[in-house]
């Protein structure tokens, strides 16, 4: 299965609305299959960018699910950087420019264009 960073993106979206702490129970996000949601919530635990405890469950497909998800701070980071939807549009269009879509590529292509925004909003930015 391709990482879609799309789905990585809502799922941290989907945990950060939380109005919680931790995500108590099971992610489940609108027009993604649950397998593709668990994937990703996968990789984001590999990242570093979410924690979840993993719970037995015989009644899913799986034989697992992930429940009590919540960011970490590098978490807390890189949504901060793709949240704003113009941003995340143009980090998406710039990384296919050069064939990139490596979190890293993604996080200091996003920082970018938040820095431009600032800086067309007369905010000092500092090079």
């Amino acid at each position: 299965m391709k990482r879609d960073m799309e789905v990585i993106r809502e799922i941290l979206i989907s945990i950060e609305e939380n109005s919680e702490p931790e995500l108590h129970g099971y992610l489940t996000i609108d027009g993604i299959e649950n397998g593709i949601t668990l994937h990703h919530q996968h990789l984001l635990i590999q990242a570093g960018f979410i924690t979840a405890i993993e719970a037995g469950d015989a009644n899913t497909r799986y034989g697992f699910e992930l429940q009590n998800a919540s960011l970490t701070w590098e978490g807390h980071e890189f949504l901060a950087t793709i949240r704003d939807n113009d941003v995340w549009r143009q980090t998406k269009k710039g990384a296919s420019k050069i064939g990139g879509w490596s979190v890293s590529i993604l996080s200091e292509l996003a920082k970018g264009y938040v820095k431009q925004k600032a800086i067309e909003n007369g905010f000092p930015m500092g090079l």
